[in-house]
């Protein structure tokens, strides 16, 4: 409040690029100002890239000596989030900041990753160990807390693993790329058009010592404002992920087979 009030701006009058977001609360001699994390709310604009969302908006203060109508001072501001959930980038991201404004970062979304019994997904399996039977098949969902309704799920890399170690040289790929790598076997059933992902794969034992398989599956969020988000998996080109958008994984196990 002193920064403002020194420099003839009541720190009252500030309001949003929507004249009528003006809430505010005082704690500790600071005034708040707070808005939703959507696009379009209070004048919030969404702009985004392969790996990050940016929530800009700009907060307009008036002059504590006059009546004018037109604000005396604008502060602009924006908030970053990650789109790939669970990833660990090797650089550090610099989104171009505007003069003279606020730049702050939040958090991945959380995502959670559900098996489920049956094919219609209704039926999920309890925390802890699933036991399967040779060839049956494995319903998977894929699921994030995203509030804004512009992004989608979209899954890109599903393996299993004969232990927990997500790294093991030989993994039996699912997914890839966003598409199935043996149609005969995985059946994408929902991929980029919501904030879910779902799969269902026939599983078999891997070729090792381990009783067990463990699920290890990638994803990030899509702005489908720009484009669909929904791979293309007919007549694809192979393509690799750079190096500057290494992601980690969401994992679930240990599955075990009923003999």
């Amino acid at each position: 409040m002193n920064s403002l009030m020194s420099s003839d701006l009541d720190p009252f009058s500030g309001h949003l690029a929507s004249p009528f977001c003006s809430q505010y609360i005082v704690q500790d001699y600071i005034v708040w100002f707070e808005v939703r994390r959507h696009a379009g709310v209070c004048g919030t604009v969404l702009t985004t890239n392969r790996t990050h969302a940016i929530y800009s908006n700009s907060l307009f203060f008036y002059s504590t000596s006059n009546d004018s109508l037109i604000p005396s001072e604008a502060i602009h501001f924006s908030c970053v989030y990650p789109l790939e959930t669970n990833a660990g980038l090797n650089v550090v991201i610099r989104p171009q900041q505007l003069e003279g404004g606020l730049l702050g970062s939040g958090p991945k979304a959380t995502a959670y990753i559900y098996l489920y019994r049956d094919s219609d997904f209704r039926s999920r399996y309890p925390p802890g160990w699933v036991n399967l039977t040779v060839g049956s098949a494995l319903n998977v969902e894929v699921s994030v807390e995203e509030r804004d309704f512009s992004f989608e799920v979209v899954l890109e890399r599903c393996y299993t693993t004969p232990s927990s170690d997500p790294d093991y040289l030989f993994p039996d790929h699912l997914i890839r790329f966003g598409c199935p790598i043996d149609h005969h076997h995985v059946i994408m059933v929902e991929n980029g058009r919501a904030r879910r992902a779902r799969f269902s794969a026939l599983l078999f034992p891997v070729q090792s010592d381990s009783p067990y398989i463990f699920l290890h599956c990638s994803l990030r969020l899509c702005d489908d404002r720009l484009n669909s988000c929904v791979p293309s998996c007919r007549g694809r080109a192979p393509r690799s992920v750079p190096s500057s958008a290494q992601l980690d994984l969401l994992s679930i196990g240990p599955i075990t087979w009923i003999k």
